[in-house]
């Protein structure tokens, strides 16, 4: 009974949810979203019509700020995200567990802030993974540049996203990603090419894939350079920016 009435309040969340986006958009000239499955939601469903849709490559990543630097020999992960649940940070943690007793050097970092939602992993949980010598907890940072810079595998094991900006971050930094087949994450990967795409919610999916990085050290570089190229030619924020000017009919030309 208690799942019937969760499905019955979910149910009519979506409805009400799908009607104000109905509303919101109906006036709307221009709809611009982050990835071609969220936009196609919204035409399937009715919210907003084709014509009217358009895709950007996320908001874009600042390559002056992220500078491509080199990678180091150690097996370095690196997780950055707000303390949630639906991050993939649990299946980060026991991806970890799992390696840890074949690879005990291998490391695994998490960089974020907590998150008061009810999806929200707690300070006290992430130390115990911490004192159990599964990850490293280095807090919340206004800068994850040096952390970046650490890492030789960016990781993102989300269930859902817009356009992930650490992992284009990470890319811009010319990291090798191993994050999700969902909506967001998938467009930041050519699997096989600049990292790997697992399974939402497979840990030991995401395992498989850190240990072949692991035990294929030779192709952290090959992978890393290409994430960098990907990060210039499709989402260098100049690029991402002028095309949504464009969209919006509006000259991004300097006057004097």
């Amino acid at each position: 009974m208690h799942f019937k009435v969760v499905v019955f309040f979910k149910n009519i969340l979506v409805f009400i949810v799908v009607n104000l986006y109905r509303i919101a958009l109906k006036n709307a000239k221009s709809v611009i979203f982050q990835n071609h499955d969220n936009m196609n939601l919204f035409i399937d469903k009715g919210i907003v019509d084709k014509s009217k849709c358009y895709v950007v490559n996320g908001s874009g990543v600042d390559l002056k700020h992220f500078k491509l630097t080199s990678l180091t020999k150690e097996p370095n992960f690196l997780l950055i995200a707000r303390l949630l649940g639906d991050k993939g940070i649990r299946e980060y943690v026991k991806a970890a567990k799992l390696i840890k007793g074949k690879y005990p050097n291998a490391l695994f970092e998490l960089v974020g802030p907590e998150d008061p939602s009810i999806d929200g992993i707690t300070i006290d949980r992430v130390n115990k993974w911490t004192d159990s010598g599964y990850i490293q907890y280095k807090g919340s940072s206004n800068d994850v540049r040096p952390f970046i810079k650490k890492c030789n595998i960016f990781v993102l094991p989300s269930y859902h996203e817009g356009m992930p900006r650490t992992v284009l971050e990470a890319m811009a930094m010319g990291r090798p990603i191993l994050t999700t087949d969902v909506p967001g994450c998938r467009e930041t990967v050519m699997n096989g090419e600049n990292g790997w795409l697992v399974e939402k919610a497979n840990f030991e999916q995401l395992a498989e894939r850190m240990i072949w990085f692991i035990e294929n050290q030779d192709q952290w570089k090959v992978m890393g350079q290409k994430s960098y190229s990907i990060a210039n030619e499709k989402f260098d924020v100049h690029k991402v920016n002028a095309e949504i000017l464009k969209i919006m009919g509006i000259s991004n030309e300097k006057t004097f």
